[in-house]
């Protein structure tokens, strides 16, 4: 029986948001210690030049995998020997990045400078970090693809939780350069990982080594992985060899020699787990990972190019800030809409597809309105937010300005995820190739345009550009919505003019109080006591301003509400 797209979706979000909470607020938490203790430069080599280097490399190496294991599904009974046998792929091409990437770093670098021979100690250190968080990326990949969300939300937990621990145990109590200490960090990031996977999964292979009679590991009196069975025994080998026999006995019959080959040959190939259909998935969507790669660091590529380390310490520091409300709640949306539009079909696809874009009219608007919450109240409150939370040395540079039209860039990005979850699930192989195209088209325009803007205004001129090539983006996936769902508007997904106006005065409004309590304490450079009664005016005209708001969204978005609703009772059904 196939799952309703609809319970698929209601169930990864609600899963994927308790684990992303839960790791992006201690994430939060230690990079506020860590940003307060660091100087911008040193800041910018953490959050711009280590991230690169290290997310560069795990990226690549797994997530092009993930997401084609995430396709091949043919029904709810995952088969974890295929999927283990994609996932492992990961660690060769991992090692292959690793030296590509660490070779090419070493090779840039000035080796001159003063702390040259730090630095090329750290970039090795995080490249052997890296590789170690890759030697158990089939065992990520599995927990996705069975979404396994809990043992993820642990791992990634309990790793950032020893890598914050271990910065600032090495920053505050040791004389270790700030590179070295941070790549420690980074390898027990890896190290912790590893040892979560292996201790949540070795136990359920045991199982089955020592030949146990069971149909299923299970490792948690909660969460059942499924079937691990090797490859020639269990179910799918048994309807193989069953499929063989029938396909034995029908050779007796006169004529059908030839059909019964082909069959057989089709037969086998199911028992492969390398086939050639999931390996031309895999080097698909690996090719659009390389893609989505370029498009969401190209800029921090540009900024470690092209700008200062202190310029490179801004920036990260508005992108970690900035991409918090993104990785809580819109990466998992994006996540869990792709597992239900990646649902197959059952026996009414028409039904099954008209349901798929009705959750996707629902995300894109809900999207809208939470962007357009965080255009309207974001620049208000940027200076006050960075003043009291990372002090005066963050406050008074370019931080504030960028921050601002971040909040703005938060809206496209939400919309973005969601229209191309969609795209990537249902496209077929021709029209992934030919998205794989144009996204290559929208990242080089994006390199250009980053080059041409972060000379005049930089990390505002990176944010703009990122604003740029998301809206190419969106562009593109609605062309193709469009064409799959002929006769849609683009003015029924959009939020409605009451709520647009209502953001609207709503910014004017904050934009006022900003220029009466912000923008005069900065003019005369009151005490900390008089800041500290223009945070709590301006603030409070905030909380007033956003519950009139959200009221009036509430009322004027009535027919989404009604949708919403809808949609919870169609999931409850299918998951009580």
């Amino acid at each position: 029986m196939q799952s309703n797209s609809a319970a698929v979706l209601v169930r990864g979000f609600v899963n994927l948001v308790v684990s992303q909470v839960s790791v992006r607020l201690i994430n939060f938490a230690l990079n506020l210690v860590t940003a307060r203790l660091l100087t911008p430069e040193a800041y910018g080599l953490a959050s711009v030049q280590f991230h690169l280097l290290n997310t560069g490399i795990v990226f690549l190496s797994r997530e092009g995998l993930k997401r084609a294991c995430q396709r091949i599904q043919k029904d709810e009974r995952v088969h974890p020997q295929k999927v283990l046998a994609l996932g492992c792929l990961c660690i060769p091409l991992g090692a292959c990045i690793t030296a590509i990437v660490c070779s090419t770093t070493l090779w840039r670098m000035n080796m001159k400078e003063p702390d040259a021979q730090f630095h090329a100690t750290a970039v090795a250190m995080q490249g052997f970090a890296a590789f170690v968080e890759l030697c158990c990326g089939p065992l990520y990949i599995l927990a996705k693809v069975q979404l396994a969300d809990a043992v993820v939300a642990v791992a990634e937990g309990a790793a950032t939780i020893a890598k914050g621990a271990l910065t600032l145990l090495l920053l505050k109590k040791s004389s270790m350069p700030v590179p070295i200490a941070l790549s420690w960090a980074q390898v027990a990031y890896g190290g912790v990982t590893m040892a979560i996977y292996l201790a949540y999964y070795v136990p359920g292979f045991c199982k089955w080594m020592l030949s146990m009679p069971s149909d299923s590991f299970c490792l948690s009196k909660q969460v059942v992985l499924g079937p691990y069975q090797p490859p020639g025994s269990g179910s799918q080998d048994s309807k193989s060899e069953l499929r063989r026999r029938r396909l034995q006995g029908s050779q007796h019959a006169a004529g059908q020699a030839a059909e019964v080959q082909r069959q057989q040959r089709a037969a086998a190939a199911d028992d492969f787990l390398l086939d050639s259909r999931s390996l031309a998935l895999c080097w698909r969507f690996l090719l659009q990972a390389i893609v989505h790669l370029a498009q969401t660091e190209g800029s921090k590529i540009v900024m470690a190019l092209c700008q200062s380390s202190y310029n490179q310490g801004v920036y990260g520091l508005v992108t970690n800030l900035g991409s918090l409300v993104v990785r809580t709640i819109f990466f998992p949306v994006e996540e869990a809409a792709f597992r239900a539009f990646s649902r197959p079909s059952g026996k009414d696809v028409e039904a099954d597809k008209k349901q798929k874009i009705q959750i996707l009219a629902i995300l894109v608007r809900i999207s809208g309105l939470t962007g357009l919450l965080a255009a309207a109240f974001g620049p208000s409150y940027t200076y006050v937010l960075l003043r009291l939370m990372y002090g005066q040395k963050w406050s008074s540079t370019e931080a504030p300005a960028a921050l601002a039209c971040y909040c703005g860039y938060i809206c496209l990005l939400a919309v973005n995820g969601c229209t191309e979850a969609y795209v990537n699930a249902v496209a077929d192989t021709r029209q992934l190739s030919k998205s794989i195209r144009w996204q290559t088209v929208f990242s080089a325009a994006q390199v250009i345009l980053s080059f041409a803007l972060v000379w005049r205004l930089g990390a505002i001129g990176l944010i703009l550009a990122d604003s740029a090539n998301m809206v190419m983006r969106i562009s593109y996936s609605w062309h193709f919505i469009k064409s799959a769902v002929p006769g849609l508007r683009i003015t029924a997904w959009a939020p409605s003019f009451v709520s647009c106006c209502a953001a609207t005065a709503a910014a004017v409004a904050l934009r006022l109080s900003k220029a009466r309590f912000v923008d005069q304490y900065l003019s005369q450079k009151a005490g900390q006591g008089a800041f500290s009664q223009d945070v709590v005016c301006h603030v409070s005209i905030g909380v007033a301003v956003l519950m009139s708001m959200l009221i009036t969204m509430l009322l004027a978005e009535q027919s989404l509400r009604l949708d919403t609703k809808q949609l919870m009772a169609h999931s409850r059904q299918h998951l009580d």
